[in-house]
């Protein structure tokens, strides 16, 4: 479990991708996609984009386009409180951690920003 999570900074948005995801908690991509859309379907169509984002990603080997979700913190609990099990546990503790770290780095960079001179 030394693995990385890689969360992204989308447009200001901390991300992480659903194939990470998938991945990560060993099962298909294409069954993280049917949870991500029965979620949307049982009420939470509203709030949507703030917890997915659409995005694509071409396939290395045949380099064709196909669907992906970036997932925010709030986007990642929702699915992720669905996952049992002791390496489930492992790993939501694993991206709790990482979205943390992230979210520092971003706030003292904008610290460090905000303490420039406006000529730099």
């Amino acid at each position: 479990m030394n693995e990385l999570i890689n969360v992204l900074n989308q447009e200001g948005n901390l991300v992480v991708s659903s194939r990470e995801v998938a991945r990560n908690f060993d099962k298909e991509h294409k069954n993280i996609l049917r949870e991500l859309e029965n979620i949307k379907s049982e009420g939470v169509a509203q709030y949507w984009a703030d917890l997915f984002i659409p995005s694509t990603y071409i396939h290395e080997q045949n380099k064709q386009e196909y669907k992906e979700y970036l997932l925010t913190r709030d986007g990642f609990t929702l699915l992720a409180m669905g996952f049992t099990g002791q390496k489930a546990l492992q790993w939501k503790l694993k991206y709790i951690e990482a979205f943390n770290k992230m979210e520092e780095v971003i706030k003292k960079n904008q610290l460090i920003a905000s303490r420039l001179s406006p000529e730099l």
